[in-house]
């Protein structure tokens, strides 16, 4: 992690596919996923697993 640079900047990959995820600049959250339903299966998953998402 590159703490010099705002972290929306930096280049970001999809935690379910690892496709690159384009950054909206300015204010608000990075995105993780490239989909929303990436992101609804990637929580699901990690429920299944036991982790508390």
């Amino acid at each position: 992690m590159d703490y010099t640079q705002p972290a929306k900047s930096l280049p970001t990959s999809c935690l379910r596919c690892g496709a690159e995820v384009e950054q909206k600049p300015g204010p608000g959250k990075i995105k993780r996923y490239c989909s929303a339903w990436h992101g609804k299966a990637y929580r699901q998953h990690a429920r299944a697993m036991g982790f508390p998402v």
